[in-house]
């Protein structure tokens, strides 16, 4: 992939048959005065996906590891990690199914209610909320198999002991089990980072 930026792209040569360039690619963005704009929506993106979706993932694991039906549990994770294999080109069908000005699901319940029909292709401002709800849906349930996994490594008899002493199941997450997911979280946020 990082090849592609020192070529000349060509479809019909592929990467590797496509000429070499060299850095007049990068020089062409820094020239565009698009450079800025583009590390900007990068970063914020970013931050916004990983933010989202890690308070979503530890949810997720936290209501996976209160529920006691063990067999609806393994349904529900399966359920949850789908999203995970599908691909980004079916994601974007999805997207253009419901999101079509003409005849999309958004369009036609808004039109059931007598509601104008809206144009979300010409709307840059929904954009980042659809993006980010997309990544949520994608990437949640195979991140709180991670968490849950730290769940269950968990010591259980600190769990007990304050269920005696007459915690709540609030103060239990607060004071038990977030401290002990702390290393988790540090460790999937740092793999974040270096995702972007």
């Amino acid at each position: 992939g990082i090849w592609v930026a020192f070529v000349r792209f060509d479809y019909a040569k592929g990467i590797f048959g496509s000429p070499f360039v060299g850095l007049n690619n990068l020089k062409f963005i820094a020239m565009s005065g698009k450079l800025g704009m583009l590390v900007r929506n990068t970063v914020l993106y970013n931050v916004g996906f990983i933010a989202t979706s890690t308070v979503m993932q530890i949810l997720i694991a936290l209501l996976f590891n209160e529920l006691t039906n063990r067999a609806f549990r393994k349904y529900a994770q399966s359920f949850m990690i789908l999203p995970n294999f599908i691909s980004y080109v079916l994601v974007g069908v999805f997207s253009f199914v419901i999101f079509n000005n003409t005849n999309g699901i958004l369009n036609s319940i808004l039109g059931m209610f007598g509601a104008n029909p809206v144009n979300v292709y010409e709307k840059a401002a929904a954009w980042p909320m659809i993006l980010v709800l997309i990544n949520l849906w994608k990437g949640s349930g195979y991140g709180s198999i991670v968490y849950f996994a730290a769940l269950m490594g968990m010591d259980r008899e600190m769990m007990e002991a304050a269920k005696v002493d007459g915690a709540t199941t609030i103060q239990r997450i607060r004071y038990i089990t977030l401290p002990s997911l702390r290393p988790t979280i540090i460790i999937l946020l740092l793999l974040s980072l270096g995702g972007i």
